[in-house]
Order: C-alpha cells, then structure tokens, then sequence
C-alpha cells in the first residue's frame, strides 16, 4: 500500500478553484464570515480544502496568487500547519481512546471548551485564529450547544471551518449561523490525471477508480494507494459469476486472507453501490449494462437491501469472511436468478 500525504500536508486540490476564488473575493472585501460549513461527501476533499482556507487566513502574505490558496510549502505557514504545529491553528476531532484501541464515538463536550478558550486568545503570530472541525457530524448535542455560543459572539479575527457529510443533521441553530460551502462532483478526467500524477494509477485502473470515487477525489486517492483498483474489480467479477452461475470460491479466498481487511472494504462497497446504483439507473428507466442488464429495478433493490443487512450483520457478529461472501453468494443468486 502507498503512503498517502495527509490533508494538512497536500500542497494542491483539484476541483476546487471556483470555490477558493469565491472565497479570495470575499476575504478582499473583508466581509468574510466566523463560520464556514464544508458540506461533501466522504472523500470529497473537505478537510484539505478547510486546510488550504487556513493557510490564507493564518498567513494571507504567504498566498501565490489573488484567486486561490496556494502556498509553497517552503513558507513558514505551510510548514507549521503540515508538522500540526501552528499556535494559532486548533484542530477538533474525536480523540483516540487508548483502552479501546478505537476513537471515542463522538467529541467531547470538553474538547469544544478548550477549541472556545483557544479562539478568545490573542494570536501567537499576528494573522487570524482558525478552528477545524473534522467533522462536526461527531459532535453530541451538549458540544454543539457550547458551539453555539462561540457562532453567536465570535472572538474577533476567528473563523471556524466545520466539515460535515450530513450538514441537514446539525442543529437548524448552527447552520444558521453559517454560510455552507458545497464540494460537488469532480470531473473523471480531472481525478484520472489527479491518480497518474501522485504515481498512484494510470489507464484502465484509474479509469475504474475515478468511476468507482463518483467525484470524490480524497476516496480515489485511497482506493488507488490500497490496491482498489483489484478489489473493484473482483467486485464487478463476483457479480458476473452470480449472473453465470460460475463458481466464487477462489474470490472468496482472496478476499479471507489476513492480509485482505482494506480489499474487503473496498469490494464490499463496490457490489453494494454497483446494485444501488443499478437500481437508481432502473428506477429512471435508463437501459443497464454489464453484467447486471436486464435485472428489474424490485430484484436489485430486494439484492441491495439483503445484501446491506447481511454484511453489517456479518461485521457486527465477526463472521468468517469466507462464509460471509459465501452467505452474499447465495443470497445474490437468488435474488437475481428470478430476472426476466
């Protein structure tokens, strides 16, 4: 698996420009808002964009050009917030609990005092206090009430940058209070250039990834550098050999190995999406392709549904992967063999 630099270390984004030259334009008038929601799906580069944001108001001299926030990583900026080290940076996210070997479920209504005592300091360095929260979708109900005040009477030259999947969750009384950024669908092309850049994936595989990511450049940077590409693949296979009765014994004991905990993922989300997303296609009565044609929209969702239940039964329970995939096997054949 290749090493991934963390979003606080990435030095460019893709898709985003329309977005940062919006917000250049905002910050020119000096009618820049305290809160910004960062409203995206997982991987769709929200914490790297809230890390770029932070760079320009921590340091706005260390910004390369007027329409975006590119920052050489030589800068003093760049290099403390990459190293997790700028004073006048606070990043909250749930902590790590050590007895369980796990993070926490959500973050502690402590954690979002010490983020409201941060901001009403003076800033270390002279430029603006910035908090990122990752994600505010973690926060319980007594940390986004104390989030609240801090929304309500912000600190002078503070701005907090919230991420969120599900932003129509938070409380009405947070969202009000703040203007939502939202990151959109970036191109295949754009994510299949993005993959052969990094060294990750070119051709044919970063094809199938850019169309497995939908958009979402963060989760194809991911499926890339953990071999996604073969899983997706295997996914695509499984449902294949379901169609034509052919035998899954040998995906099954790729997919039990010790070694195979992240292939799983990514081959469990591939078959579950590819059925939603068939059914999705169905529903609107658009013709399918591959290996799924010809199945009606109540059989796929009836797949989908069982499918889901299994695999989160089968991860709740600890079940043998081996008999897990057999289980979903099963469960597929019959649920697509009944096609017309």
């Amino acid at each position: 698996m290749s090493e991934l630099l963390e979003p606080r270390e990435r030095v460019n984004q893709i898709g985003r420009d329309a977005i940062e030259a919006e917000l250049m334009e905002i910050m020119s008038t000096g009618a820049l808002s305290h809160g910004w929601i960062i409203k995206g799906p997982s991987g769709a580069g929200k914490a790297t964009l809230a890390y770029r944001i932070a760079r320009g108001l921590l340091d706005r001299s260390a910004l390369r050009k007027a329409g975006g926030f590119d920052v050489d990583e030589g800068e003093r900026v760049f290099r403390l917030v990459a190293a997790d080290a700028h004073p006048d940076l606070f990043v909250l996210e749930r902590p790590w609990d050590e007895k369980n070997n796990r993070y926490k479920a959500d973050i502690p209504t402590d954690s979002v005092r010490d983020l409201i005592s941060f901001l009403n300091q003076t800033a270390a360095l002279g430029g603006a206090r910035v908090a990122i929260i990752d994600t505010a979708d973690d926060l319980n109900r007594n940390g986004a009430n104390a989030l609240l005040k801090v929304l309500e009477e912000p600190p002078k030259n503070t701005a907090l940058l919230l991420l969120s999947s599900s932003p129509g969750l938070l409380p009405a009384t947070i969202r009000s209070r703040c203007k939502i950024l939202e990151l959109r669908a970036v191109e295949d092309d754009a994510i299949v250039k993005l993959l052969a850049e990094e060294g990750l994936a070119t051709g044919v595989q970063a094809r199938a990834i850019a169309d497995h990511a939908q958009g979402r450049p963060g989760l194809a940077l991911r499926l890339a550098a953990q071999d996604g590409a073969n899983a997706i693949s295997m996914a695509h296979d499984f449902i294949t050999d379901i169609r034509n009765g052919n035998d899954i014994t040998a995906i099954a004991s790729l997919l039990s190995a010790k070694d195979a905990a992240e292939s799983w993922v990514i081959f469990r989300e591939t078959l579950l999406q590819s059925l939603l997303d068939a059914a999705r296609r169905g529903a609107r009565r658009h013709d399918l392709e591959g290996p799924l044609a010809g199945v009606p929209t109540q059989h796929l969702l009836t797949a989908w549904e069982a499918s889901s239940a299994l695999c989160a039964r089968g991860e709740a329970l600890n079940v043998d992967r081996a008999q897990l995939i057999s289980a979903l096997g099963h469960d597929l054949r019959h649920a697509l063999s009944t096609s017309a």
